[in-house]
């Protein structure tokens, strides 16, 4: 019969500091199969549900209504608008159908308000402003639906900005169109997710934002040199700013390794590197579940415990994981927010 964990127990030390931190995943795409269960895809899904993220202590997520880049014509345009809106409802209604679960939050209060019910806080974002096409107000449509994040690529350019996996400069990094939207969102209180974005997009992007900007789901190019990996000039500037790099769970962003070999100690490389470069308040987490994350031991959201764990047997305080947790979300909110209310 196995035994209960000591009070001095590792196990005993991950519950206590998760009782105490605010835990947020920046990226998931759960919202494409929720939608759209009909679609196939190569990547793996059922990593994501408020289910799982109690079993793994998970106190918020952000999940992003994604849309491919297509074609920047009127028929795109409004092609990636159904998609967006259609997800966004979805996501509505998935809190409405497991409100005993979690429920929609807004800003940082609801977000602990959630916790102290034990319930899960989903926030919506939406991965590529290809949705927005060139009409400025559905940067507000989009706020009005709950979005407190937008991404401005994808995998491909936009009328917003070039992407870091085009192998064509549109615009040179950030559009005419592509500024006046990162205003808007300031003005409105939405965070800007440099993921994605090409590095001149991303640098000015950081530049042009009045408030913090956050790679929502990323790695360290000097450890796997992609193209979405962000280089240290990227993560410096990010970071000077008060903005956060959100390391992701995955292989793609994690080492060239075979997927069965790739696990902690990969993410844990990452994390270190970000904390070494740029400081403890700049790092996060950014899963990408159900969009091809996943790594060895932390397959799904029930696992999150184990990167706690990690972080302690790696030798980080408690004040540094909750930090590292959700601490340095929930300040970048307060200041986006903060941002948006001086209007």
């Amino acid at each position: 019969m196995a035994q209960a964990p000591g009070p001095d127990s590792l196990e005993t030390r991950v519950e206590r500091l998760h009782d105490s931190i605010v835990s947020i995943d920046t990226h998931n795409d759960f919202a494409m199969s929720l939608a759209f269960p009909e679609r196939s895809t190569t990547v793996a899904k059922g990593q994501v549900s408020f289910e799982l993220m109690r079993k793994g202590r998970l106190d918020a997520a952000f999940f992003a209504a994604f849309q491919s880049q297509g074609p920047c014509t009127e028929a795109g345009h409004a092609r990636a608008q159904y998609l967006a809106d259609s997800m966004l409802r979805a996501l509505h209604r998935y809190t409405e159908e497991n409100e005993h679960l979690g429920g929609v939050a807004y800003d940082t209060r609801e977000i602990r308000a959630l916790k102290k019910q034990g319930r899960a806080a989903m926030l919506l974002s939406i991965e590529n402003a290809y949705c927005l096409g060139e009409e400025i107000s559905l940067v507000e449509h989009y706020y009005r639906m709950g979005v407190r994040m937008i991404g401005l690529t994808h995998n491909g350019n936009n009328c917003l900005a070039d992407a870091a996996m085009d192998s064509v400069e549109r615009h040179g990094g950030l559009s005419p169109f592509g500024y006046e939207v990162i205003d808007e969102m300031n003005r409105l209180g939405m965070i800007v997710d440099v993921s994605h974005a090409s590095r001149k997009a991303c640098l000015q992007a950081v530049e042009a934002s009045r408030t913090p900007v956050m790679a929502s789901h990323s790695g360290v190019y000097n450890l796997k040199e992609i193209p979405r990996n962000l280089t240290d000039a990227e993560i410096i500037a990010i970071a000077s700013r008060g903005g956060l790099i959100q390391v992701s769970i995955g292989r793609y962003f994690l080492s060239f390794l075979p997927k069965e070999e790739v696990g902690l100690r990969q993410l844990l490389d990452h994390i270190n590197y970000v904390v070494k470069l740029a400081g403890i308040e700049h790092v996060g987490i950014g899963s990408d579940f159900d969009g091809g994350g996943g790594i060895v031991g932390v397959e799904h959201m029930g696992r999150m415990k184990a990167i706690t764990r990690a972080l302690l047997e790696e030798g980080y305080s408690d004040d540094e994981i909750a930090k590292l947790w959700g601490g340095n979300v929930l300040r970048l909110m307060d200041q986006v927010h903060a941002y948006a209310r001086s209007f």
